[in-house]
């Protein structure tokens, strides 16, 4: 009896064990990954409704989780009365053993959730994305239209729905001639006919008399990454500098075909070229003056991430009845009617709206705001591919240079205890 009491303690011990380490690991890790997914996806909808609606967003960062397990167990063997002891005096012997195990566990997960807005998180928002963060982007592989469409204001004086890049206005943007250009971009990309490159040039310097340059001097310019040359006739010394520029490239095939020549028309690009340089504009959209020479660069009017995610929320679908109690403004064509914002968004991002006391079954992520579920379609797949875009960009300070990029991530802790 002793021996069998024995065994199923250590029985109950052994299978309690299995929780512990690994399993625990396994049993937990997909479901706090699950929820994390769907409560950051789902703050990320919110804030994107709420600027649709003119209203502040907020952000609350997952920073940490300490999931802390406890596990106890305590086994025992308490005497058990047999019916032959009540013959005797009642309590002279015990002709039973009860075995008895008991077990306890817990889970008591620590969340760190921290309010987002230093000083350096508002800057993040606001900087305006630099030409080589749009470059860094259309090298993840997603669509160049995709990318241009959000953080693209203007290219060449083409205006690219510039009053959705703020709160919602009274009258119509200007759209049209962008899109052309970043359908005319992708068609060129998908045929492998364009690609932006990053290209380190060389900048020769004004002559310097040959005397002027010391020892000293040839040696603190190159510790400084320069470089002093000597010109083609050994007279004069030139510094020289590099730099990283971005270029605009295009396949000789390219240059022959009609997307290109239209590419050209409607940017005011110098024919027959195959490289153009990528700069950010300088000017903004000052119409150039009429017999303007063509242009070989491509100058880009940027966006910052609070003016992507304005963008994006003019694809939040608002019910009739918001936009006739005025707490949505509504955007008007000239003769009076409401303005469509699914000509611009199109094909980008779209969240739809509809009342519920449950969220839609066919939602990939849904927010219930102001009385009404508002919700990406889990069969739009381009919307959902843009959602996965904004998520990480809220992280990646695409305003600074490649190199000091900075990101962040909450990290999960999973102590076993006893």
């Amino acid at each position: 009896m002793r021996r069998a009491s024995a065994l199923t303690c250590l029985a109950c011990l052994g299978s309690l064990g299995c929780a512990l380490g690994p399993r625990a690991l396994e049993e937990t890790h997909g479901r706090y990954n699950e929820a994390y997914r769907q409560v950051d996806s789902e703050e990320l909808l919110r804030n994107i409704v709420r600027l649709r609606y003119g209203d502040p967003p907020a952000e609350v960062e997952v920073t940490g989780i300490a999931a802390q397990y406890e596990l106890s167990a305590g086994a025992e063997a308490r005497p058990f009365f047999g019916t032959e002891s009540v013959s005797g005096p009642f309590f002279r012997s015990f002709s039973r053993v009860l075995p008895f195990a008991a077990a306890g566990g817990a889970n008591r997960p620590t969340l760190t959730l921290t309010p987002i807005h230093s000083g350096e998180t508002v800057a993040r928002y606001l900087q305006p994305i630099t030409p080589e963060g749009i470059i860094f982007l259309a090298e993840t592989s997603w669509p160049v239209s995709t990318v241009f469409r959000l953080w693209v204001e203007g290219v060449n004086g083409v205006p690219n729905a510039p009053s959705a890049s703020g709160p919602t206005r009274s009258f119509a943007p200007e759209y049209a001639e962008f899109r052309r250009v970043a359908d005319l971009f992708q068609e060129l990309q998908d045929r492998g006919e364009l690609t932006f490159r990053k290209v380190e040039v060389e900048d020769p310097g004004d002559p310097i008399a040959a005397d002027r340059v010391t020892g000293e001097a040839l040696v603190e310019a190159r510790k400084a990454g320069y470089e002093y040359r000597l010109t083609p006739d050994r007279k004069a010394w030139q510094l020289v500098t590099r730099s990283r520029r971005l270029f605009l490239d295009l396949s000789p095939k390219a240059l022959e075909g009609p997307e290109y020549r239209e590419l050209v028309r409607l940017l005011n690009l110098r024919p027959g070229l195959a490289r153009y340089e990528v700069t950010r504009s300088a000017v903004g959209f000052v119409d150039p003056p009429p017999g303007a020479p063509p242009s070989d660069r491509v100058e880009l009017v940027t966006r910052s991430l609070i003016q992507v995610f304005f963008y994006a929320a003019h694809g939040v679908e608002v019910p009739a009845e918001h936009l006739a109690a005025g707490v949505a403004k509504p955007t008007l064509e000239p003769d009076g009617r409401v303005f469509d914002w699914r000509a611009v968004t199109g094909g980008l991002f779209a969240v739809k709206a509809c009342r519920g006391k449950r969220p839609p079954a066919g939602a990939a992520v849904a927010v219930r705001y102001r009385g009404y579920w508002f919700y990406v379609d889990d069969t739009d797949h381009a919307t959902k591919s843009t959602f996965v875009l904004l998520g990480p960009s809220r992280q990646l300070d695409l305003g600074a240079p490649a190199g000091d990029r900075k990101g962040g991530r909450p990290v999960l802790t999973l102590p076993v205890g006893r």
